[in-house]
């Protein structure tokens, strides 16, 4: 409802206004709003009420912070379906950076599945992965290929756990491209699965350089295993908008940035 019988069109303008300052401070405090929108604190006090019954945020001392419900993951085929189009736009930029003599690692996921098949027609690379999918993609190339073994995930077609970490323990990459299921800067990278996270984190620690592949749904998206820090790769290949002050933060953390 309005607040203090003002017309319903301007507290809806003014809710949009706090949730595009939350979702990009991720905290805000009432003072501040206050000023922001020239209005009582009285007036936004009920708007943070409000947006905390829809369940955006939750009520803090003096402010509220954002709501970041865990994300427990989709299975590899409903990933597929999702944001396709970003998906092909980040793998042909990503097919790019593959050089003849490259030893890469593909972590598992939709992302890399695409790029997987933007690979066919190379030579001269071999191809680490942990996906089983991505292993048959490629059964048909001239890649060398290398699977690792460990515990069979299904809906993921993913192998991870001990074994597969002790294989990529005993490998090296030039570059690891991988996708996440979230993307926090505070958190950093996450998935579901925390056994898969440590696998993930293996296969950072086995290459030269690390590039992210993520469309723009994965920021702000938080899930139970965290991987690790985002100033923690080197590139990120995405189709996110960002403006002047985003783009600068990564690069603070010694991110680059590839918008396509």
């Amino acid at each position: 409802m309005p607040v203090n019988n003002e017309p319903k069109v301007f507290q809806e303008e003014r809710l949009r206004g706090i949730m595009k300052i939350l979702e990009k401070e991720n905290r805000v405090l009432i003072n501040d709003l206050s000023k922001i929108f020239n209005t009582t604190s009285v007036t936004i006090r009920k708007d943070l009420d409000q947006l905390e019954r829809e369940g955006f945020l939750k009520r803090t001392h003096g402010g509220a912070i954002l709501h970041k419900p865990l994300f427990h993951g989709l299975a590899l085929i409903e990933k597929e379906k999702l944001h396709a189009d970003e998906k092909k736009r980040i793998a042909d930029e990503a097919v790019k950076l593959i050089n003849e003599g490259d030893v890469i690692i593909l972590d598992s996921g939709s992302t890399t599945t695409q790029l997987a098949r933007n690979m066919k027609n190379l030579k001269g690379i071999t191809v680490i992965t942990n996906a089983v999918n991505i292993a048959l993609e490629l059964a048909t190339s001239d890649l060398e290929i290398i699977l690792t073994g460990g515990s069979f995930q299904k809906d993921s077609s993913t192998l991870i756990g001990p074994l597969a970490d002790d294989v990529l323990r005993k490998v090296s990459a030039d570059k690891l491209f991988h996708g996440v299921d979230g993307v926090d800067y505070e958190l950093g990278l996450t998935t579901p699965n925390i056994i898969e996270a440590n696998t993930s984190r293996v296969m950072m620690q086995r290459a030269g350089e690390n590039i992210l592949l993520v469309d723009s749904s994965k920021f702000g998206r938080r899930s139970l295993g965290v991987i690790c820090q985002i100033k923690e790769i080197n590139k990120i290949i995405t189709t996110k908008e960002m403006d002047k002050t985003e783009i600068q933060k990564l690069n603070d953390m010694g991110v680059e940035v590839v918008i396509v």
